[in-house]
């Protein structure tokens, strides 16, 4: 979509002080999505590096005979 707006307004770039703040402003939120985005993507990395450390822990466990920490509680109930 940028593209299209600085294909439109080139020729008045530098010409119109309005044109030149609106494209400043265009800049600076266009930066903000940038960094934005970035950190998804590191969050996005240190949520798939704990669901693969849970995951492989969690088969280690079960292949192991080892509980996972939940335990199974089976009752009887003296009014049957």
């Amino acid at each position: 979509v940028t593209f299209f707006f600085t294909d439109i307004y080139q020729p008045v770039v530098g010409q119109s002080a309005i044109v030149d703040r609106q494209f400043l402003k265009l800049q600076e939120a266009i930066g903000k999505e940038i960094d934005y985005q970035e950190e998804l993507l590191e969050v996005l990395g240190m949520m798939d590096t704990l669901f693969a450390t849970f995951t492989k822990k969690g088969a280690t466990s079960l292949e192991e005979g080892k509980s996972n920490g939940l335990t199974e509680t089976v009752g009887t109930n003296p009014t049957d």
